[in-house]
């Protein structure tokens, strides 16, 4: 057998999964002369407006070799099965922890490292100061009608984190090991297979839902605990090793809360995700190793998702078939010392508020299975560097959040703006339509926004509008977009992701500032379980 690879095979595309067929007549075979096909990757190329296709990099073997010509011979290489194009891990070496785990946090970090540790024999208590993510669903459709806010139970905090209110995104820039065992563990509980090899693969928050209850399942078969609406209040550290921690049971509505209790710990994961505050000052006043770190702060901008369609795949494209259209946008600002680039874009989804504290507000976005919705939004963010002091990046955060909340009315209303006014520096008389559940605010950033980060963005839309016509004419800010990640880390060894100065306390995903959405904070959990072992 002879193996060769196919780079950038052109399908049409209402030819989406032809392969073979489309793979044979460009290299002159029969399809019956294929064997072993397996498509490593593809994508919608939409270069040619007007005129996009699928584009799908396979491996196959053939009994005879093959000379491709024309432009077939560019795509057409003689390789190896065994060349997989992922990243490889640093070998580390096994790693002794105790037979019983407890993990806080059920985020992807959290529930995979669960799942992986229990597969190896590990005992698994999870606590979650959320609740599962059907009473979480119902909590957060309240607080739209209500605005009562639950500081336990919200976009934020629940069973899957925050990423299971969010556009469900699972493409990253990193593929090893570990992150295609997240997603192989993904089909595995009911998720498209494409999720494998689709270069930007997306679930949508409904099915992230049903994902979540099948993992959930999976845990509680493998004889692993969850505990929901359990808080942790406190840790205790003993000769520079985590000894116990205490919890609190949340009740009702999140305002009633249990006494606490003290439970004897080995072995402790925090898996808390980029926005457990409290849980970053607890660490410091215990003396755990914190350091300040780089991220981003910006605002969601919503456009009609018609103008995207048109403006990146071209006039006349079925988008049934390539489904809604999205952009990446990034442009150097301020004299090439900072820039403004755009994030977690949600194409036919909606804006949802997203809050941790009382008397804050910050923007999300979220988009469902099908992104069929009217609207567009995605973040426009700019660099925020690494404060001097330790939590000057969280209070620059909670100022703008409290800033917000106020200039909004105090009702979790959002202030807003179009980006044409935004520009000229003056307040809207009328805002246009916009899929935010909490009502708008008209307002002029530039009086209470940070005025680095408003000339960063100004510099930034007349910049994409150059690349997106209709951008600016078209385009309405939502403030503020904050929690990009995390602007604190905990200190850990990267081979055992055990924190520097405290043994036994293993920090993961993006609470621990070390991964970034759904996947890379999922298979940090299941690089945990990879390294342990029973000690």
């Amino acid at each position: 057998m002879f193996t060769y690879r196919f780079r950038e095979l052109a399908v049409a595309l209402n030819k989406k999964g032809e392969v073979r067929s489309t793979l044979a007549k460009e290299i002159r075979v029969h399809p019956e002369q294929i064997f072993n096909l397996e498509v490593e990757r593809f994508s919608l190329d939409s270069r040619r407006k007007g005129d996009p296709h699928w584009s799908y990099n396979v491996v196959f073997d053939l009994e005879k070799p093959v000379r491709a010509s024309g432009n077939s011979a560019r795509g057409l290489i003689e390789s190896k099965r065994e060349e997989r194009g992922l990243e490889t891990e640093p070998l580390g070496n096994s790693m002794a922890m105790p037979g019983h785990v407890d993990i806080i946090g059920a985020g992807p970090s959290g529930l995979w490292a669960a799942l992986h540790l229990l597969r190896k024999g590990f005992s698994v208590d999870i606590y979650e100061q959320g609740k599962c993510v059907e009473e979480r669903f119902r909590d957060i459709r309240h607080f739209f009608v209500d605005r009562k806010f639950n500081a336990y139970s919200n976009v934020l905090f629940g069973e899957g984190g925050a990423g299971a209110f969010s556009d469900g995104k699972l493409n990253t820039r990193t593929r090893n090991t570990f992150s295609e065992a997240v997603l192989k563990d993904m089909v595995g509980f009911g998720v498209d297979e494409n999720v494998v090899t689709f270069a930007k693969p997306h679930i949508g928050t409904d099915r992230l839902v049903l994902m979540l209850r099948e993992i959930r399942s999976e845990i509680v078969r493998l004889g692993g605990h969850i505990h929901f609406s359990t808080a942790l209040e406190d840790i205790e550290i003993k000769d520079g090793r985590i000894a116990a921690i205490k919890l609190k049971e949340v009740r009702g509505s999140g305002d009633d809360v249990s006494l606490p209790f003290w439970k004897p710990c080995e072995a402790l994961v925090l898996a808390v995700g980029h926005s457990a505050r409290s849980v970053y000052t607890l660490l410091h006043a215990r003396g755990v190793a914190l350091e300040s770190k780089a991220f981003a702060m910006g605002v969601r901008v919503e456009h009609p998702q018609m103008l995207i369609n048109l403006r990146q795949l071209g006039k006349g494209v079925d988008t049934r078939l390539t489904g809604a259209a999205e952009y990446f946008l990034a442009t150097p600002t301020l004299g090439k010392t900072s820039s403004a680039y755009s994030f977690c874009m949600c194409p036919g989804g909606i804006l949802v508020p997203c809050a941790s504290e009382p008397g804050t507000l910050a923007t999300n976005g979220m988009s469902y299975s099908r992104r069929n919705g009217p609207f567009a939004n995605g973040a426009i963010a700019v660099p925020i560097a690494a404060s001097e002091k330790l939590f000057g990046g969280l209070d620059l955060q909670r100022q703008i959040e409290s800033d917000a909340y106020r200039v909004g009315g105090n009702n979790y209303a959002a202030p807003a703006q179009t980006i044409k006014s935004f520009l000229a520096h003056k307040e809207d008389a009328r805002l246009p339509k916009s899929t935010f559940p909490c009502g708008l605010a008209p307002s002029n950033l530039w009086d209470w926004m940070d005025k680095t980060i408003c000339k960063s963005l100004a510099e930034g839309f007349q910049n994409f509008d150059r690349k997106i016509s209709g951008f600016i004419e078209e385009g309405l800010i939502v403030a503020p977009e904050t929690r990009t990640s995390s602007p604190l880390r905990m200190s850990r060894n990267n081979e055992t992701l055990e924190s520097t100065n405290t043994k036994g306390l293993f920090v993961l995903g993006e609470g621990a500032g070390y991964a970034g959405g759904i996947v890379t904070s999922a298979a940090d959990g299941v690089r945990l379980a990879h390294y342990a072992k029973k000690a």
